[in-house]
């Protein structure tokens, strides 16, 4: 049986299917996750060392040359782009798309791990960044002293990398948060030379000490017939003060103090880059989704807490600077647009060639349910609502519309040849007749299409 004869010998089943078709897809227009553009970015993995006070000649020869060279044993890798400045090596490793992100984490790990005794014994460990879609910011939010303020700038960058971070974090579907700008607060210690050598000391002697009393760490386990007890070396500095009553030397008149041989202050780290926020200095966080995650939803939350954040410090400015929701919504907008526009003007252009307003009206129910019917495939499927998906849902709604109106004129042309018109047999005869024609232009041109997909 035909799939004419069945639609026609069972009208109510078509009717229960288009039902469904509309329940499903309006559900999944509002559950699939909407994007921009899909995640194209193929895998990568960034190793960057710093080894400070270290030329780019050396950096080049003692890391860059060895990192790239442990990584080129990895499986799947593409190709190895590097870096190298004063102080500073780069190396990214592009992987194939065939090859996961997570594993190819896991692989650059195990390479660091195996010539991390290899490097220079003054190069700080190697960090690992993954780069895909998913680390560009969703949001950007600057952070500035209000006017007459308490805060400065130094105060509202420790806010943001705590509190203020642990709060976005904590934010449903926000996988990571940066925080970024100049003004980084450090504890400055400044060293009487003349001082220093009067005592009979070195700077060398001061940082040792310093280092030496700066710890916090496990020391142990004690035993006992009431059970264990851990034993913890707590020794950071808590305050200034602390710091400065550190003994740097132990002599018969009695101990030397830090405060004795230098001067301790907070300062600010000294500006090795800067964020302008709306033209005036200020501290920036980027608030980014998790690989995978929903991008609108998670601006939309991380909006939600912005609000409730700025009631916790009414005296600090948050500014948003970059936001990619106004062109998803404008992007889900024009579809919307385009979804009606095509139906509204389908249906004028079949009243002016059919005149009849039954015709244009079901030729109008096939627009609305190609465009459900595919939102139900979207959201089974592992691809988002972006601009690609969208402009392949308007490309299929369009042939399903010009399938129709070629269906709809060849029935009425069957009916107005007819001695004794008969609506069931043209239908049926005018459907079958083209249905070969029209399926087979659709079915090759989605062939021509997976390729591409």
């Amino acid at each position: 049986m035909s799939i004419t004869r069945a639609s026609m010998n069972n009208p109510y089943g078509i009717i229960a299917l288009a039902l469904v078709v509309t329940a499903l897809g309006t559900f999944a227009f509002f559950k699939t996750p909407t994007n921009l553009f899909p995640d194209t970015a193929p895998p990568q993995v960034s190793v960057i060392t710093i080894e400070p006070g270290a030329s780019s000649d050396d950096v080049a020869d003692k890391i860059t040359r060895l990192v790239e060279k442990e990584l080129n044993t990895i499986s799947g890798l593409k190709r190895i782009r590097s870096t190298s400045r004063d102080e500073a090596s780069v190396v990214t490793a592009e992987f194939l798309y065939s090859k996961k992100i997570g594993e190819a984490v896991t692989d650059v790990q195990s390479v660091v791990a195996r010539i991390q005794s290899q490097l220079p014994a003054d190069a700080m460990s190697p960090r690992i960044y993954r780069i895909t879609d998913a680390t560009k910011a969703l949001l950007t939010v600057a952070l500035s002293p209000k006017e007459n303020s308490p805060k400065n700038l130094s105060t509202i960058r420790l806010l943001a990398e705590n509190q203020i971070m642990d709060d976005f974090l904590r934010t449903p579907g926000v996988g990571d948060v940066d925080v970024f700008g100049a003004n980084s607060a450090e504890v400055k210690v400044s060293v009487n030379r003349d001082k220093l050598a009067a005592y009979g000391m070195t700077i060398n002697t001061i940082l040792a000490e310093i280092t030496k009393q700066n710890v916090s760490a496990p020391a142990g386990t004690v035993y006992s017939n009431k059970g264990e007890y851990l034993v913890r070396v707590g020794g950071e500095f808590t305050n200034l003060n602390a710091l400065r009553q550190l003994p740097v030397k132990r002599t018969r008149s009695g101990q030397i103090l830090l405060k004795d041989v230098a001067k301790v202050e907070l300062t600010i780290h000294e500006a090795r880059s800067g964020y302008i926020g709306n033209g005036k200095d200020a501290i920036a966080i980027n608030i980014m989704r998790p690989e995978g995650g929903r991008t609108v939803w998670a601006i939309g939350n991380a909006k939600r807490e912005l609000k409730k954040i700025q009631k916790r410090y009414p005296d600090i400015n948050f500014e948003i600077t970059n936001d990619q929701q106004p062109t998803i919504d404008t992007n889900v907008k024009g579809m919307r647009t385009s979804v009606y526009q095509a139906v509204i003007l389908t249906i004028l252009i079949i009243l002016v060639f059919l005149a009849d307003a039954r015709a244009a009206f079901a030729i109008s129910l096939s627009i609305p349910l190609a465009f459900l019917s595919a939102l139900v495939v979207l959201w089974f499927s592992p691809y988002t609502l972006n601009m690609v998906t969208l402009s392949g849902i308007i490309i299929a709604v369009g042939m399903v519309v010009d399938a129709s109106i070629v269906v709809l004129e060849n029935i009425f042309r069957h009916y107005r040849e007819m001695e004794t018109p008969d609506a069931l047999k043209a239908a049926r005869e005018g459907a079958n007749e083209v249905s070969l024609a029209i399926t087979a232009g659709a079915f090759t041109t989605v062939i021509v299409l997976i390729p591409v997909m």
